[in-house]
Order: structure tokens, then C-alpha cells, then sequence
């Protein structure tokens, strides 16, 4: 028995250390696995990993729902190493699905705010912290565009400058005050967002983070205070990865943000969940997905 236990692990070690074969591509954990690999094995180097997946998944929902273009956000680009990240993962998502990607990031410029009150958490974060070298950042720059000041400020400008429809942002503020505030950023219109759209929250785990102060706590109030939309995390998404990456701490930090009305919120979401067999056994593809904004009626929320 321990014989055969041991030859199970060496079996399973030999065929994890060997790359996937090619995938088709669809939204499902098949492709996105195959797509993740490659790109965590891409010759110049891996990119930043939770990055890479919001992106990708990001991005395959964006694909099979016929969006031609997508953003992606950065919330918190302090010296810029998660939003040149960002500008590589965007080109590698690209080259993937074929789909125009545009990159954003959001800072002060001149480092965190100063704590409100408990809430932001002034066991751990003071004013100042986290300070930006804007004009080196600026000239490594070589797609995404900054926007510079207080979230509060700065995401009216962005709304008002059309974007493409938003499929990840990752909201690595700290504080409870200013992820707050970039949470408005899912009371736009429909225009410029997806049905769901991925989420990274830095701030979560560990430490003295707690559901009442903090990151968690800007979650929870959004929760209360919306119907139409929920923040809720992606459960137990470690087990549907490659299990090469199963013990990564950032699973647990990915959430999807729902819009239960917006117009695709219950389109098929996969191009495989389309397919359904008639009564003579043959594969039949459902139509392709109807221009929204003229053919479909917004649904009404739960509850």
C-alpha cells in the first residue's frame, strides 16, 4: 500500500512538471489554467501572478461576450512595480485572446492620506507612506496612464474620458477611506463595466486586518449599501487552479464583483455552455450573443 502511495506521487510529480497541452480557448478553468502556465513560464520572465490571473479571467469573460476592448486598473501604484507589471501582463493577455487592452493607474503621488479614525487602521498606516517617483515612474511607462490625486477626485475624470468596460482592477489602497472611495467605482454605468468583474484586494488577510476595519471593512459597507450590485470572494478558487499554483496566499484575496442587472449578467458566460445536443444527437451552438444595448431588457435585482 505505501508502495503504491508513492508511486501515485512520483506519477503526479512527473506529469505536473510537464507543461499543458494547448487548450482551445473558452472561459473555463481548461483554458485559463493553460493560459496561466504559459504565461508564468513566458521566456522574459513570469509576470506578477495574481495580476496575470485577474487579467486573463478578466478578459476571457470580456472575449466570449464579444467585448473588443477592456480595461484594466491598478488602485495604489506607490513606486510602480505592480503597474509596469500590469502594462506586461496586459500585452501578454493580448496576444492570448486577441482582445485591445488598456491600462490605468491611481495615486496621490504624494503617498497615503492620514488616517480618518481606527478605521484606516494607524497601527499600520501613516501619512506620507508609500511615496511616488512620478516622472522616473513616467518615463518606464510605456501604455498605461496615470491618474494622479485622490481617488475621489480623479475617478469622475476617468468615468468622463469613456474607457473601455472595466474587467479587473486590483485595490491595494490600505486604508478603509480611500478603497471606500474607489469602490464608487462600480456606481457608473453599465457602459463601462462587465456583468462581473474580477477584483484583488491586498489589504484582507493576516496582521490586525479585520471585517471592521480596513479594506474589508470598505467591502462590507458597499455590500449594505447596494442592491443592484455585491462584492463577494471567488470561494475555494484554489482548487480549481493548476495545482502548481494551489498554494499561492492570493487566491483568497480575488473576488468578483456581481451587477445582478446589468444586461449580460445572464448571458452564457462560455463558449462550451453554448453547445446542446438535439434529439438526433447533433452538437448545436447557441446564437451568438445579441447587441444589448438595443435587443435586451435589464433583469430586476434579488430581493
Amino acid at each position: 500500500m505505501q508502495l503504491k502511495r508513492l508511486l501515485q506521487k512520483l506519477a503526479w510529480r512527473i506529469i505536473a512538471g510537464r507543461p499543458p497541452t494547448f487548450v482551445e480557448f473558452d472561459n473555463t478553468y481548461h483554458w485559463l489554467n493553460y493560459a496561466y502556465y504559459t504565461m508564468m513560464n513566458d521566456p522574459s520572465g513570469p509576470p506578477r501572478e495574481v495580476y496575470a490571473w485577474g487579467a486573463l479571467q478578466g478578459a476571457a469573460l470580456a472575449k466570449v461576450l464579444n467585448y473588443p476592448r477592456i480595461s484594466i486598473l491598478e488602485f495604489g501604484v506607490a513606486g510602480g512595480a505592480g503597474l509596469l507589471a500590469m502594462e506586461k501582463i496586459a500585452g501578454q493577455v493580448e496576444r492570448l485572446t486577441g482582445l485591445q487592452i488598456d491600462v490605468y493607474g491611481f495615486d496621490s503621488g504624494v503617498g497615503m492620506p492620514a488616517p480618518i479614525d481606527y478605521r484606516d487602521q494607524p497601527n499600520m498606516w501613516f501619512a506620507g507612506q508609500f511615496p511616488m517617483k512620478r516622472e522616473y515612474l513616467e518615463h518606464l511607462l510605456k501604455r498605461a496612464k496615470l491618474y494622479i490625486g485622490y481617488v475621489k477626485d480623479t475617478l469622475p475624470a476617468f468615468i468622463a474620458a469613456n474607457p473601455a468596460a472595466m474587467a479587473f482592477a486590483s485595490f491595494d489602497l490600505d486604508i478603509y477611506s480611500s478603497t471606500r472611495d474607489a469602490l464608487e467605482l462600480f456606481n457608473t454605468d453599465y457602459e463601462f463595466l462587465l456583468p462581473r468583474v474580477i477584483c484583488y484586494f491586498d489589504d484582507i488577510n493576516g496582521h490586525t486586518y479585520s471585517e471592521y476595519t480596513g479594506e474589508r471593512l470598505a467591502i462590507n459597507e458597499f455590500n449594505a449599501q447596494h442592491d443592484r450590485c455585491k462584492l463577494d470572494v471567488i470561494h475555494d478558487l484554489s482548487w480549481f487552479v493548476d495545482r502548481r499554483y494551489q498554494n499561492r496566499y492570493f487566491w483568497s484575496h480575488l473576488y468578483w464583483a456581481h451587477f445582478f442587472d446589468h444586461p449580460l449578467y445572464n448571458e452564457l458566460d462560455s463558449h462550451r455552455k453554448g453547445v446542446y445536443t438535439d434529439a438526433h444527437g447533433s452538437g448545436l451552438r447557441a446564437k451568438p450573443h445579441s447587441n444589448w444595448r438595443e435587443n435586451i431588457q435589464p433583469i430586476q435585482p434579488p430581493g
